[in-house]
């Protein structure tokens, strides 16, 4: 299932596509400048802004030893099945 928003920007887009009426142009010029931009900037700078926690979250994980004896368990686990 499509997002509805896309499906209207679909239609919207072939409408304009074919669209030679300059006034009705214009008159989608002048909203497309009423309209506030998308926050395209703030977005993508919210993802260099967020904490960088790589170094963190390995020395959260699993040591070597943790992991091998987790395996285990999971494989025996698995081949009693």
């Amino acid at each position: 299932m499509e997002n509805p928003i896309v499906e209207i920007k679909k239609e919207l887009i072939e409408w304009i596509k074919y669209l030679d009426d300059l006034e009705t142009m214009q008159e989608l010029l002048d909203l497309k400048k009423l309209q506030k931009p998308a926050s395209l900037l703030s977005d993508a700078a919210s993802e260099y802004t967020e904490k960088d926690d790589f170094e963190e979250r390995v020395a959260k994980g699993l040591t070597s030893e943790n992991a091998r004896k987790e395996s285990k368990k999971r494989i025996r686990k698995w081949w009693q099945k």
